[in-house]
């Protein structure tokens, strides 16, 4: 018997805690955004979950800023958020897409809501942390997921204790090695969409915390490859602890 899929599971639960919230009779766009006939298609009888990329693609790259209301985005966001933790929409950027969930102000939904959507990026971020090279990267996923929740605290903990793991350990060393620029002295992040959310991964990848996982890590793997990544990360972090935010 095949083992169940945590992201597959964390989004049929998605559908199922949102299935209440009625298919919009409407939707107010701007024509320059969206045109008839794709609010058209997005307003058919096509059931949500067989809703294809290119009818959501519009919606979704506009939804809450020029598109749309909270009301339809919460009937959509479940085949929205289907789509961006599996295929992709290529665009709208995963980033943005994410981060709607604070314009709709989704820490105020019921908890069941809350927590459907807080289980699936976490299922999404696990699935990210255990293949390396992944698209998108991980370092893409937790600024998306910066975007939404204030407190990264969950996902960081998960990252440092996967460490052992080759693919988290390379994920990190990426985001280290590549991802990361001084500004005014201080170590930040380069992706323009963390938007000054990233303080709170500076400071862990900065501290104490995160070295200690990288060397109990290194003391438990039994793979050269693997500890030279891990010997790769201790000395980045052991640079970047001279800069904090």
């Amino acid at each position: 018997m095949p083992s169940p899929d945590p992201l597959a599971e964390a989004i049929d639960r998605l559908y199922a805690v949102f299935a209440p919230v009625p298919r919009p009779t409407a939707i107010n766009w701007c024509p320059c955004c969206l045109t008839e006939a794709e609010a058209s298609r997005l307003l058919g009888p096509v059931p949500l979950h067989a809703l294809t990329v290119d009818t959501l693609r519009p919606y979704a790259d506009h939804v809450l800023l020029t598109v749309g209301d909270v009301a339809d985005f919460r009937h959509y966001l479940p085949r929205i958020f289907e789509i961006a933790c599996t295929s992709g929409f290529n665009w709208p950027d995963l980033e943005p897409l994410v981060g709607r969930l604070r314009i709709a102000e989704w820490a105020n939904w019921a908890a069941d809501e809350q927590s459907a959507v807080r289980g699936l990026l976490r299922a999404f971020w696990r699935k990210t942390l255990a293949a390396y090279p992944g698209f998108p990267d991980a370092e893409t996923v937790l600024c998306a997921i910066a975007n939404a929740e204030d407190d990264l605290t969950p996902y960081l903990d998960e990252w440092a204790a996967a460490l052992r793991q080759p693919a988290a350990a390379a994920a990190l060393l990426d985001l280290l090695g590549y991802s990361t620029r001084l500004r005014a002295g201080a170590l930040r992040l380069a992706n323009a969409f963390w938007d000054d959310h990233d303080e709170q991964v500076v400071r862990w990848f900065t501290g104490p915390a995160l070295r200690k996982a990288v060397g109990d890590a290194f003391t438990a793997a039994d793979a050269e490859a693997t500890m030279q990544t891990l010997a790769d990360l201790d000395e980045l972090l052991g640079v970047h602890a001279q800069h904090r935010v």
